[in-house]
């Protein structure tokens, strides 16, 4: 179809009316009403955007969980707060003969005698940047309860399950690390159920 068609089926007489008419309408408008029209032109303006450029929807996060993380030769490590009883300042550790090397002796904290684990020793962790610890967590179930070793106390943390990995290159074999998974930002989340339910770590204080 030729511009020339196109043009010759516009009904000008008619549009030349209706463009008066808006002319007209405007200019009887009084000054209350042209601010009333200036804020009905602005929110028509403001609805029409979000209508061309609705907003992306939200994604759902999925399964969480709260973690305490810590440090452990020199890297990071979790347990999930769930797990997490306490939190103490290092405390005076009374070694024990004849229990396993991962042991690092018994603490007596509000009447109650707990075992301390060494997470380096338990996971055979590589002892290059060993620190001094500085904390003991006290990870409890229905039916256990025992301290584990902290070099520091880096604060509770959230994490997407989703995002978690299952391998972390200073662990061995995943089938005796005791990992529930790896964060993004590289801290070993541990399975405190598992550790909580290994007969292992039980110990029998005399």
């Amino acid at each position: 179809m030729s511009l020339k068609r196109i043009t010759d089926s516009i009904d000008w007489d008619d549009i030349r009316q209706r463009l008066e008419q808006s002319r007209q309408a405007m200019e009887n408008l009084t000054e209350p009403d042209s601010v009333r029209q200036q804020q009905i032109l602005r929110e028509r303006a403001v609805t029409l955007a979000q209508v061309a450029a609705p907003s992306a929807p939200v994604e759902p996060l999925g399964d969480c969980i709260d973690v305490l993380a810590f440090r452990a030769a020199g890297e990071r490590y979790a347990v999930e707060t769930v797990h997490v009883a306490q939190v103490y300042p290092m405390l005076s550790i009374t070694a024990i003969p004849g229990v396993p090397d991962f042991v690092v002796g018994i603490v007596a904290v509000k009447g109650d005698v707990l075992s301390v684990i060494d997470l380096r020793s338990l996971l055979d962790l590589p002892l290059a940047r060993l620190e001094e610890p500085s904390a003991i967590i006290v990870l409890q179930s229905e039916s256990m309860e025992f301290g584990i070793l902290a070099e520091d106390i880096l604060g509770v943390e959230r994490y997407v399950l989703q995002t978690l990995e299952r391998t972390l290159p200073t662990l061995g074999n995943i089938e005796q690390t005791y990992l529930k998974g790896v964060a993004p930002n590289r801290t070993a989340i541990l399975d405190a159920d598992w550790l909580l339910s290994d007969p292992k770590l039980v110990i029998e204080a005399a």
